[in-house]
């Protein structure tokens, strides 16, 4: 083999080398490229959730807290009802005025709130914990007519039925409670998580058309 033949092999088994090197250097840099790609889709969408649930979750505990607190407010206004319709003689005017003023429609504006706030399982257990409040709101107020009427006593112990049904809407404030923590527990987990996932896809599916067409010649 002369030298010119032999440099000339030279030259192609070098440019070969070269061109698989490159090959394999850019095919890492791509795998590399596509995991960093990867990486970042994936922050973008935990931020998306995370915000998404911060958004709903600030509204709801509002809502679930002055829906608490509401309702702590008639509970505690049916056990003074209990106890000044139980001394004798019973305070029927202290007592209605108070029936009158703890229990105006117009307090219940917070119930609505968390209807509309939701999710529809929090929803059913205020749905639950208003109906409580109100059977034993209905029981005073008919105690307290019972009373005022001046008829004989009747067959019926409105004590001990007031002070179950309070108990009872208790038990619906503490259900109550325990479902609106859920919802807004701080690891972001929310009961409807499918919706959440559809927005973040929307979202990021508009986030990758506006990156196409800003980089596209």
């Amino acid at each position: 083999m002369d030298a010119g033949l032999a440099a000339v092999l030279g030259a192609a088994v070098g440019a070969c080398g070269t061109a698989v090197a490159a090959g394999v250097s850019g095919f890492f840099s791509r795998t590399q490229l596509m995991l960093q790609l990867a990486a970042q889709q994936q922050q973008t969408e935990r931020q998306i959730r995370a915000d998404l649930a911060t958004q709903l979750r600030e509204p709801r505990r509002q809502a679930y807290a002055n829906y608490a607190a509401e309702a702590t407010s008639r509970l505690d206004a049916l056990w003074w009802l209990h106890d000044a319709l139980c001394q004798s003689p019973p305070r029927l005017e202290s007592a209605e005025e108070r029936l009158r003023a703890s229990f105006t429609p117009a307090s219940s504006t917070a119930y609505e709130r968390v209807l509309l706030e939701g999710p529809e399982e929090v929803a059913a257990v205020a749905a639950r914990l208003a109906a409580a409040i109100e059977e034993a709101t209905h029981i005073a107020a008919t105690w307290i007519m019972d009373l005022q009427a001046g008829s004989e006593p009747t067959q019926r112990d409105f004590a001990a039925e007031l002070s179950q049904a309070t108990a009872t809407a208790r038990q619906a404030r503490r259900n109550f409670r325990m479902a609106a923590m859920d919802a807004v527990r701080a690891d972001g987990r929310e009961p409807e998580s499918g919706q959440a996932q559809v927005r973040t896809a929307a979202i990021l599916q508009w986030l990758g058309e506006n990156t196409d067409v800003d980089s596209a010649p």
